[in-house]
């Protein structure tokens, strides 16, 4: 113990506990590496990379999620709940003096921060259109006027933002703004001014602690009040979540901090019990001490950075079941006094007999054990830290604790008999506080002396609660992950909507703050987005033109007397969704069409490419309503127009045409006038009319990686995934580009895909579209023209990973899917993938050979499987274990399946007791709760097994005949003098061990060796009067600490509180009175166990040899 004491300084870490509660629901599995090296790559993903260190600084995110109570999360009380909301987190003292210590390039990220409503009330720096037809607005946020939602969404999906884009702000699953639009997200980030970043992560911490978290809670608690109908004051339209670095582990650790305190009360509780159990003051209080120690010196042991939650919970645990050791070491101490007289020799047959009284509590240690085997890491080092306490519990019970009885018994309490007053001495050693047993043992053998009655009573409410249970939890959808806090917390009620969120990273790079909005037709490179006035025609009450009618488009051209030119260049913008629907053979051929008629003097048309390129949107508004509509912009190639008779154009000759092919037109633009005719769209073919679209249906999303390798550390129980660039990669290889187009091409039907995410297939339109080949020709830059490309198309960038000189070093494609249900069904998808990216990566060369996929479901539906087989598996093998100390304990074999049979009796009542009256989901963390306690249940029961076949033994086994101690051992814990003690007399009848208390008012165990021709009835009698004084004490101590537990803010504390309750409570009966029963009722009157018996047998059959 001294060396433990000098040993736990020097080799002591801080604790730190690991805040990530989401590893109670991902598994230790393929899927979940995966997804964590994803998660990690995003770390270091940026859209563009400059020349600073900026990416190594550290940056803390707080992601804040709103949810509309009623209507669209784009309503205009719900937004403006959201803007004074993130306004009141701006003004807080500790957010302006935190993002004035930020890096200054970085201090964007802060104020105004990565919010929407930057979007949605953007100031105007221009209040006219000016000269060049354009008007400029700045999204700080600051406005009263609202940017029309359909113009925010148009902006940010057409990648002008970037680096922000609507998967920052919106669900993965978005589509177009609806009344079904519930959900919104903010992000904030605080990035630390150099790369010394410890002052500024406690400048950090300490605004979490004082400013931020609290304020959050209130805006969490504020926003689930109910409306109060006589009150004039309206709650928030919104729901808020939120998560963050060090704001979820401060979360966790008030949490966790609350509920430890309670684990004081558990701490008491167990010393009380034990004080009255080992009727000594100090024996408690070492015994805790012992206790104590083991918990430090298993937190030391393990291999582990971060401490989970689950394993603090191991204290509780400790606590409550920690002290059998402690309590059966005592025990055999006072036995000993029977067995010999000198100090020696009792301690010579205490360590004897400690393998057997120990075997029991190590099989339950090695149960915990087991637990290394769940998929889940918090179960699992929950598993380990409480196994190896109990462990070390036993050791401390041995080495160090028997010691101190042996000082305790010849110094310290005759010490404090002469030394301390008498009622003193009854409080510190209560040597006369003994219930008695006997009456107990009186009252429990009525009824087992009627066993028929007592198991047909077990047996028929074990099988209706089986029964009940049983299709209770088959009912269920699904079983259930583990959930840390309780569902309405808003951790719990806001997981599905965070993952319905594409993961978030902050960017070295602000999105444009301020930008220009254009007139149409001017012709300007600079503009986000085309506003225009809506032009009165008699279709304006149409959005778009029906499906299976043919669209008319309102074209509007420039006169031009410039110059005189027999070759002309034409550019043709059209407007609307129907240009996107037609095949480019049919838009091309339908333009040519309308260019012939419009110039009948043209004797050669021809288009120069074979692709269309997208514009940014135009935005048209209705002035007199207010409303607008969003249609997108498309630019036809270039049409070379050759004459035979010079006619008027531009000075360049080029001319351009602007047609509005929905039913809403602008009105005409500055500088145009009216075609003669009109261009005519046919009706999409039905193949067109797209059903891939997800159209804001539920969907998963699929991310398949190049150039991203998978790193683990194994040098952990929990282990470390994370991310790496793949050094194989060569994007430039054209074999890398075809590999890479052909994951985006050749998708099987299978896979149910939605839509899709790939810009290699834009690059490849591009490249085709300037007459240049794909893949990139060798004698090309790849990188360079790849850099060309992200000009036109921003959007791309934000799937790529560039270095520090924008080359382009991995990416990624996305897909959305059609969502499974189930967990067998989702992992078939999975699996699906998974072959289609293996066969890919078998067909492709070393430098793109190393795709993989992931996708979050894969991970929540594995981790489901994986986690509820292998709590299975430890079923079987915690049950093999203790079957197995069972038949070492008793050598008996009828006895150990009795045992099984009543400890599964038990479980099964609190399968009722939880899942079908307290409405439980199942999950691996209850039944692996109840697998560990499965061990609990029996252990006292092993006693009563090793009483009743106690007397046939074999004679080797056998403790020693009694020997009665010294009369100066009696002067000596009597408090008298060793010298005045005479030698050793055998005791009068009346006054030995069955006489009751001895001189220092402690009991003398009872004579544990029956004879031979005892009654079973007899034996069962005397087993249930020795295993009910531990049984009982112990039972009180785990429903004191659970009811300590109920209160707990974490649910995983709560509901193993509610399971200690409830535990004793069933295995009280089910030791005490069934077990004895099932043995009176099986009419065995053989007292030898099973294994010797046949051991006879065997002997006997083999003498011959």
């Amino acid at each position: 113990a001294i060396a433990v004491l000098i040993v736990l300084p020097m080799t002591w870490r801080p604790i730190v506990v690991n805040a990530d509660i989401d590893a109670f629901r991902r598994a230790d599995a393929p899927a979940a590496r995966g997804q964590l090296a994803y998660l990690d790559s995003l770390r270091f993903m940026r859209a563009v990379r400059n020349e600073s260190a900026l990416s190594q600084r550290t940056m803390l995110k707080v992601e804040i999620l709103y949810e509309a109570k009623d209507g669209s999360v784009f309503s205009e009380s719900v937004l403006r709940d959201i803007r004074a909301f993130e306004q009141s987190l701006r003004s807080l003292a500790g957010w302006a003096a935190l993002c004035n210590m930020s890096e200054p390039a970085l201090q964007f990220h802060c104020n105004p921060g990565d919010s929407m409503g930057n979007y949605v009330w953007p100031r105007r720096l221009d209040d006219f259109l000016n000269a060049q037809g354009f008007f400029r607005l700045a999204f700080d946020g600051s406005a009263l006027e609202r940017l029309p939602m359909d113009a925010v969404i148009a902006y940010l999906s057409e990648g002008l933002a970037a680096p922000h884009d609507l998967r920052m702000f919106l669900p993965m699953t978005f589509a177009e703004p609806s009344s079904g639009s519930k959900m919104l997200r903010s992000v904030f980030g605080f990035a630390a001014p150099d790369l010394n970043d410890t002052l500024f992560r406690e400048a950090f911490q300490d605004f979490v602690q004082n400013e931020l978290y609290p304020s959050l809670l209130q805006a969490v608690i504020d926003t689930r009040k109910p409306l109060d109908p006589s009150s004039w004051d309206q709650p928030p339209a919104i729901r808020i979540y939120f998560r963050g670095d060090m704001l979820d582990e401060h979360e966790l650790l008030e949490a966790l901090y609350s509920d430890m305190l309670l684990a004081i009360g558990p701490l008491f509780i167990s010393l009380v019990v034990a004080w009255v159990k080992l009727r000594s003051a100090l024996l408690a209080f070492v015994g805790t001490t012992f206790l104590c120690l083991a918990a430090l010196l298993a937190y030391i042991i393990l291999p582990v950075q971060e401490v989970s939650p689950a394993s603090l919970l191991g204290v509780f645990l400790l606590f409550g079941l920690g002290f059998s050791s402690i309590f059966r070491m005592q025990e055999v101490w006072r036995r000993s006094r029977n067995e010999a007289e000198e100090h020696s020799q009792r301690l010579l047959y205490v360590h004897r007999a400690a393998l057997r009284e120990m075997l029991p509590v190590a099989g339950s240690a090695f149960c915990y054990i087991l637990l290394r085997d769940s998929k889940l890491v918090p179960l699992r080092e929950f598993g380990v830290f409480i196994g190896t306490s109990i462990f070390l519990a036993c050791a401390f019970a041995l080495l160090c604790f028997v010691p101190f009885l042996l000082m305790h018994e010849r110094t310290f309490r005759p010490w404090i008999r002469r030394k301390c007053p008498k009622k003193l001495v009854g409080v510190l050693e209560p040597a006369e506080l003994k219930p008695d047993w006997s009456d107990v043992a009186e009252k429990v053998m009525l009824a087992v002396n009627r066993p028929k009655p007592v198991l047909a009573g077990a047996g028929l409410a074990v099988a209706v609660a089986l029964i009940v249970a049983v299709a209770v939890t088959a009912s269920q959808p699904h079983p259930a992950l583990p959930e840390v806090f309780p569902p309405e917390h808003h951790r719990e009620a806001g997981r599905p909507m965070m993952q319905s969120f594409a993961p978030s990273s902050l960017a070295e790079e602000e999105a444009p703050l301020t930008i220009r909005m254009c007139e149409p037709g001017r012709g300007l490179d600079s503009c986000v987005l085309h506003w225009c006035d809506l032009e009165n025609t008699p279709s304006n009450n149409l959005t778009s033109w029906p499906a299976s009618q043919a669209a008319t488009c309102r074209c509007y051209s420039q006169p031009q007397t410039a110059a005189s030119c027999t070759n002309i260049s034409l550019s043709l913008v059209v407007s609307g969704p129907r240009p996107a629907s037609l095949t480019q053979d049919v838009l091309h051929a339908q333009a040519l069409s309308f260019v012939s008629a419009e110039y009948a003097d043209a004797n050669s048309v021809e288009i120069t490419s074979a692709t269309s390129r997208r514009l940014q949107s135009v935005v048209l508004e209705d002035w007199p309503s207010g409303t607008t509509q969003v249609d997108p912009l498309t630019q036809l190639p270039p049409i070379n127009l050759g004459f035979a008779t010079a006619r008027r154009s531009s000075s360049s000759c080029e001319d351009s045409i602007y047609c509005y092919c929905s039913p809403k037109s602008c009105t005409t633009p500055s500088g145009y006038r009216r075609t003669v005719n009109d261009l005519t769209l046919p009706a999409p073919p039905d193949s067109a009319d797209s059903t891939l679209q997800p159209q804001g249906r539920p969907s998963l999303e699929v991310i398949v990686l190049f150039g991203i390798s998978q790193r683990e550390d194994r040098s952990t129980l929990s282990g470390t995934f994370t991310a790496g660039f793949d050094s194989d990669f060569d994007p430039a290889s054209p074999w890398s580009q075809r590999a890479m187009l052909r994951v985006c091409n050749e998708l099987p039907s299978e896979l149910n895909i939605l839509s899709s995410n790939c810009w290699i297939q834009d690059f490849r339109n591009w490249l085709i579209g300037r007459g240049q080949k794909f893949p990139v020709d060798r004698f090309l830059d790849f990188h360079q023209t790849l850099k060309e490309f992200l000009v036109g198309h921003p959007s791309a960038a934000s799937a790529m990973w560039l270095n520090e000189a924008n080359n382009l070093t991995a990416t990624m494609f996305t897909f959305q899917v059609i969502p499974t249900d189930g967990a067998d069904a989702t992992l078939a998808m999975r699996d699906l993938w998974l072959n289609y990216i293996d066969g890919l990566n078998s067909e492709a060369t070393s430098t793109a050979a190393g795709a993989w996929v992931t996708c979050q479901a894969w991970v929540d539906m594995e981790a489901l499987k994986e986690a509820l087989d292998s709590s299975w598996q430890v079923l079987i093998n915690v049950s093999l274990v203790v079957a197995g100390v069972g038949i070492l304990c008793t050598l008996d074999l009828e006895l150990v399946l009795g045992l099984l049979v009543v400890a599964f009796g038990v479980c099964a009542f609190i399968v009722f007791f939880f899942f079908a009256l307290c409405g439980w989901s199942f999950g691996p963390w209850e039944l692996t709760i109840m697998t560990v306690f499965l061990s609990y249940s029996v252990e006292p029961a092993f006693q009563m097994g090793y009483d009743f076949v106690m007397p046939g033994m074999p004679q080797g086994l056998q403790p020693e005949n009694n020997v009665q101690p010294a009369e100066g051992m009696r002067a000596i814990a009597a408090g008298g003098d060793l010298a005045l003690a005479g030698s050793a007399h055998p005791e009068p009848p009346g006054t030995g061990a069955e006489a009751g208390p001895s001189a220092d008012g402690l009991s003398k165990a009872s004579d544990l060796h029956p004879k031979e021709d005892e009654l079973p009835e007899a034996a069962v009698k005397r087993s249930v009067h020795a295993v009910a004084k531990n049984l009982i004490s112990n039972s009180i101590k785990l429903m004191l600490c659970g009811i300590m537990l109920a209160p707990c803010q974490l649910r995983i504390f709560s509901r193993l509180g509610a399971i200690s309750i409830l535990l004793p409570v069933l295995c009280l009966p089910s030791v005490l009175v069934v077990y004895p029963a099932l043995i009176i009722a099986s009419g065995r009157t053989r007292r030898e166990p099973d294994l010797v018996l046949m051991g006879k047998v065997f002997l006997d059959k083999a003498s011959w040899l």
